[in-house]
């Protein structure tokens, strides 16, 4: 199994050839690695004109990839779907 590293990595980079946004460079609305507690979470912001095809696309590699994923809706309608990788070694005591 690859790296956490290395998963985050195929993860910032498909979200940003998919969703055409830009890997992290401090601005809003690009594609964001950070770490958490327990592992790294990536977030993207999601366009409007996202087409279904895409969207599948990008849900079946985080099926696959991400150890969580969502898709989290504001009120004022923007979207960004995230994803985190667990570093943690497994058994290990929180």
């Amino acid at each position: 199994m690859s790296s956490p590293t290395t998963r985050a990595t195929a993860i910032a980079s498909m979200l940003s050839t998919a969703l055409g946004v830009p890997l992290d460079d401090g601005d809003q609305e690009a594609v964001r690695t950070e770490p958490s507690d327990t592992g790294l979470r990536i977030s993207a912001p999601v366009p409007a004109s996202l087409s279904e095809a895409v969207r599948l696309d990008v849900l079946a590699f985080l099926m696959q990839t991400a150890d969580r994923f969502g898709h989290s809706v504001q009120h004022n309608g923007t979207s960004v779907i995230w994803a985190e990788i667990e570093t943690a070694a497994e058994g290990a005591p929180p």
